[in-house]
């Protein structure tokens, strides 16, 4: 099983942009986003893969003194583009700070995709997209892979797989699956992006109910979204209140019993607070 330490604040947000756009990769990297990623996937059509493949090279070598990471979304491992994408990753000098692996449907997948590309690089960080019911299925196994530290909900796919629509109740089972699994192996999961570009509000409450579900974090489509998804990450006023009250009860506490609002206090609640005022630092 993972382990919590591979738990990060920095998988709030996921935005993309299609990697024959390179004039928006920069652009990317400066929307606030913690992580940029360059699509080689459903952003490319077929005929402009190859082209594509020769446009992201060049966006992971360098630093940056923002704390953007860079990402690359790779075809499907075993399509012809993504044996290509692997290629193309073992002649990098440098790997991207995430890989992110799509339609992920088992760990013996992953696991060979990380035996390819470790003659050239042993140090490799993979977000697994789960879009399939024998994905999801296969969740538990995936997360624990040692390379895999977050898991991402490909709800769009997912839907068009299962036959069901996109609404809350159709997904929360997926959902839930899911975020079960990435907590069950100490890794974050983000969910997948909201469609309605022009809807805030919507995304705003989106976020705050699969945050309160335990998702970390959320993919976006544009860079308009990323505000949004952060403030609906961000914990309210109240919550964060109560859990300072919680942590300074806990610290004045000396072994009796420990009330606060009239709610009692136990380690998991304290936990929670923790984490509470955790996020408050980091949104």
């Amino acid at each position: 099983m993972g382990s919590a330490t591979k738990r990060s604040k920095y998988f709030r947000s996921v935005l993309f942009v299609p990697a024959t756009r390179p004039d928006r990769y920069e652009k990317a990297m400066a929307s606030g986003a913690d992580i940029a990623c360059v699509d080689l996937e459903n952003a490319v059509s077929l005929e402009d893969k190859d082209t594509a493949r020769e446009q992201v090279v060049n966006f992971f070598t360098g630093e940056d003194i923002i704390p953007t990471q860079r990402a690359l979304r790779i075809n499907q491992l075993d399509s012809d583009c993504g044996i290509k994408d692997m290629l193309m990753l073992l002649d990098l000098q440098q790997l991207p700070d995430v890989v992110i692996l799509p339609k992920v449907q088992s760990a013996e997948e992953v696991i060979g995709f990380c035996q390819v590309m470790a003659p050239s690089h042993k140090a490799i960080r993979i977000i697994a997209l789960i879009e399939s019911p024998k994905g999801l299925e296969n969740a538990l196994s995936i997360a624990q892979v040692e390379e895999v530290v977050c898991l991402a909900f490909g709800a769009a796919d997912y839907s068009a797989t299962v036959g069901s629509d996109m609404s809350w109740d159709a997904l929360l089972y997926g959902r839930g699956r899911l975020v079960q699994a990435a907590a069950f192996a100490g890794i974050d999961a983000v969910d997948g992006p909201y469609l309605e570009l022009d809807d805030e509000r919507s995304l705003i409450e989106e976020t705050q109910r699969v945050s309160a579900l335990g998702f970390s974090g959320k993919i976006a489509i544009h860079p308009k979204q990323i505000k949004p998804i952060h403030q609906g990450l961000a914990p309210s006023s109240e919550a964060l209140s109560h859990a300072q009250r919680v942590l300074k009860a806990y610290k004045e506490n000396h072994g009796g019993v420990l009330v606060v609002d009239g709610q009692m206090v136990d380690m998991p609640v304290v936990e929670r607070a923790l984490k509470t005022v955790a996020a408050s630092k980091g949104l």
